[in-house]
């Protein structure tokens, strides 16, 4: 029986490991931010209603920010925060349009 169970727990140790994996390779990339509904993964597995600005701009540094996200950026803010999320959807957008280009 201690055979059965060992392998038992061998086998689910592989499938969290996978899955553990799994999840962050699609954290990674999608620079934290679930494309569809532009929750915020952090911490592996913790997911949240929003990213932070800092967060934001990562994702636009590499040209990777979900159109969900810029969608909503800094919508609520002062002008100081609106200012900051154009800055953050234009480098997004000029990242993605050298990425394109790059490609060509």
């Amino acid at each position: 029986m201690s055979r059965k169970l060992l392998i038992a727990l061998g086998a689910a140790s592989v499938i969290v490991v996978a899955g553990v994996a799994s999840a962050g390779i699609v954290a990674y990339n999608s620079c934290g931010y679930d494309a569809e509904t532009g929750n915020y993964l952090y911490d592996g597995n913790k997911v949240a209603a929003h990213g932070t600005m800092d967060s934001a701009m990562q994702c636009a540094l590499q040209g990777i920010l979900p159109d969900v996200v810029a969608d909503r950026l800094g919508m609520w803010g002062d002008k100081e925060a609106k200012e900051e999320a154009g800055q953050i959807i234009l480098m997004n957008e000029i990242k993605k349009e050298e990425q394109r280009q790059a490609k060509e």
